[in-house]
């Protein structure tokens, strides 16, 4: 192939990239202590490992399966309220 033939295929795929997510829904996994599961169960959160809730989150009763919209940024989840 000729070299401007692979690069215009290359520049092509680029368009093509997916950005994540803003939000995840998040689910309740545990009530004590408060464990949030994302990404269909691939990653937990708990308040020892990067858990973080909104005050307005924090005041809520949570139950297992409870459904929560919540943002992942670097190794941490904010659960922002309950959906």
């Amino acid at each position: 192939m000729a070299y401007d033939y692979e690069m215009a295929q290359r520049l092509r795929r680029l368009g093509r990239y997916q950005p994540p997510p803003a939000w995840y829904e998040a689910v309740c996994a545990a009530v004590s202590p408060p464990t949030f599961s994302v990404m269909e169960g691939n990653a937990l959160f708990t308040a020892e490992n990067g858990l973080t809730m909104t005050a307005t989150a924090a005041a809520r009763e949570w139950h297992s399966g409870d459904k929560a919209a919540a943002v992942l940024s670097g190794g941490s989840l904010l659960v922002i309220d309950k959906i």
